[in-house]
């Protein structure tokens, strides 16, 4: 009798009692550490990572390794259309140290930071004499061997993005719990533990999960700020805190700046008196985000810099054969052009909402609870202030364009709006369901069981790829980070490597590398003329260039002007770069260069 009495009160504990909170957490740890250690700490042939994914998030993180080294925000990244705007604006092309004048700053400097900790612990290491196997792996001067085929510091940069994920869960639980509730909070927060897209973005090295967490710092104030004037209390602290939070997502991201506008819309129509808070929420802004445009204008002459021709995208081709060329027109712009790139932009985000909204399935129905009244004031007038934001984000990603190289677009902003679309969604199900007046808690219990197991479809399945393992141990096509820097022995710190992806030759190499301009005309333009301050010594061509469809893609496509090389049928006779040989995996990337330089030789 005493042993059922001690299960009953066992059983009531992990149901009702005091034991609920502990268990789960320590259901919702293990699940993240379960995951986190199949991404990062698995054997490197068989890991969930195989290594950064995405041009932009290599292009940011060997910005953030010139921060760490002491060279302010420079990159080795070379655009042609950069070179353009600065001989342009300048009069001259800052090849030694050439200031980044396209991406924006937050993200490089946090990185950089993390950079200079492994730094500080590597001559830690080394002072107390520890192995040389720990410190050459803590260093990012030591060059990738081909059984290192994951570079550390790639392992680093995800890390980050992973940890600033789970600070957004944390934050938009607390944002959940003052919406609705401390179960539907929790139930949430696990739904976005299982969203695949967001341990995608997270392990691609984009910057989209540190906008995640400042996105919800900034609707967790918003939400405040709207309790505030419940109380009848002054909400401008509230709505400061949210600006502030703002600015740092525009210094992340520039086209976030779309959802500071929405933002203020729903300032403009909520708050009163009228126009008093928009105007102190834009002056913390401009405060914040002024001093970037007054750098880009004092290094390039352009207080916007490069990023803001990606708007081009689709209306003088491509973003990346834009930023080829070495001159970016202006002229014969149509309106009539731009309205079908921003009808055809928005067509396309709607036709895959679905996909951009982490196929999570409570996250469309945010949709429906703008029908539903809900009881509390806070929670009816906050969801408007996400639609607000959110039909601010669509015509920005519009207007700008969604270029998906690294099979995630760089400029995804749906991303942000999942996990408050998710509580809203879930929480108008949860209502339609108590309609129903089903009051057995084991269907009760299968229902949420189901809605669960139905957002998680896309988690399972990749977590059981990466458990089957046999996938590639690295991101191939086009990245093998091993073979990569081996053009960093082939080559010295001053000489310029051409290539289609100049951001991997950067990262992996650590060289200067120039984009691959647009003719052949203007690769030989800028070595003739030593542009960029002595001659280009190689050009590295990958499947990023040569993975395509024969005739569309290499023959019509972006590359045509480079087809023979592509297609390795060249007579180098009167091209400067003479030599080549092909390089692993399979003989698909070939590296022309002015001399042999690959050949070991005892002299």
């Amino acid at each position: 009798m005493a042993t059922e009495t001690k299960i009953q009160a066992l059983v009531h504990k992990l149901e009702e009692g005091g034991w609920v909170k502990r268990v789960k957490f320590l259901v919702i740890f293990s699940a993240v550490l379960f995951n986190i250690s199949l991404y990062f700490f698995r054997d490197a042939r068989d890991a969930g990572f195989h290594g950064l994914s995405h041009e932009k998030a290599m292009e940011q993180a060997q910005i953030a390794r010139e921060i760490s080294r002491g060279h302010g925000f420079t990159t080795k990244m070379i655009r042609p259309a950069a070179l353009w705007l600065f001989e342009k604006e300048k009069g001259r092309f800052p090849v030694d140290e050439q200031p980044d004048i396209y991406h924006a700053p937050l993200n490089p400097y946090i990185n950089a930071a993390v950079f200079k900790l492994a730094d500080l612990l590597n001559d830690a290491f080394e002072k107390k004499g520890q192995s040389k196997e720990w410190v050459s792996w803590l260093t990012f001067e030591k060059l990738i061997t081909t059984k290192e085929l994951i570079y550390a510091y790639d392992k680093f940069v995800a890390g980050v993005q992973v940890l600033f994920f789970l600070l957004a869960v944390m934050v938009s639980y607390f944002t959940a719990r003052r919406l609705f509730d401390d179960r539907l909070a929790a139930f949430a927060a696990c739904m976005m533990l299982i969203c695949e897209r967001f341990w995608e973005f997270s392990m691609s090295g984009l910057p989209q999960m540190l906008m995640l967490f400042l996105f919800s710092c900034a609707a967790y104030a918003m939400v405040r700020a709207i309790e505030q004037k419940y109380v009848s209390k002054s909400p401008i602290g509230w709505l400061s805190t949210a600006a502030f939070c703002f600015g740092l997502l525009g210094l992340t991201h520039g086209i976030t700046i779309w959802i500071f506008a929405g933002a203020l819309i729903f300032v403009l129509l909520f708050f009163r008196p009228l126009g008093r808070d928009v105007v102190i929420m834009a002056v913390i802004f401009l405060a914040m985000y002024t001093p970037w445009m007054m750098r880009n204008y004092e290094v390039c002459g352009s207080p916007v810099g490069l990023g803001w021709y990606s708007g081009l995208h689709m209306l003088r081709g491509t973003e990346a054969s834009l930023m080829r060329g070495l001159e970016v027109s202006l002229s014969e712009l149509s309106p009539l052009t731009f309205r079908s790139k921003v009808q055809s932009e928005t067509v396309d985000q709607m036709g895959s909402l679905y996909t951009f909204l982490g196929q999570s399935l409570m996250a469309p129905v945010f949709f429906l609870s703008l029908l539903h009244i809900f009881k509390r004031p806070e929670t009816a007038h906050f969801r408007w202030a996400i639609f607000c934001m959110w039909l601010s984000a669509v015509l920005g990603m519009s207007v700008f364009g969604m270029p998906d190289r690294g099979g995630l677009p760089a400029n995804d902003l749906h991303v942000l709006f999942i996990p408050l679309m998710v509580c809203y969604g879930l929480a108008f199900v949860l209502v339609m369901w108590t309609r129903l007046e089903i009051n057995i808690k084991l269907v009760r219990l299968a229902f949420l069981s189901l809605l669960f197991f139905l957002s998680s479809l896309p988690f399972i399945d990749h977590t059981l790829a990466r458990l089957r393992g046999g996938a590639m141990p690295v991101v191939w096509p086009p990245y093998v980070p091993p073979y990569i820097s081996l053009l960093r022995t082939w080559t010295v710190e001053k000489e310029v490597i051409a290539s289609d992806m100049p951001w991997a030759v950067a990262w992996y190499a650590d060289r200067k590398s120039l984009w691959l301009p647009k003719t052949i005309q203007d690769f030989v333009t800028l070595n003739d003329y030593k542009s960029l301050k002595g001659e280009i010594v190689g050009v590295y061509l990958t499947p990023v260039s040569g993975n395509r469809g024969f005739l569309n893609d290499i023959v019509k496509g972006e590359y045509s002007e480079w087809a023979p090389f592509i297609l390795r049928n060249v007579q180098a006779r009167e091209f400067p770069l003479k030599v080549s040989t092909v390089m692993p995996i399979d003989n698909e990337c070939i590296f022309y260069s002015d001399r042999d330089r690959w050949t070991i030789r005892e002299d």
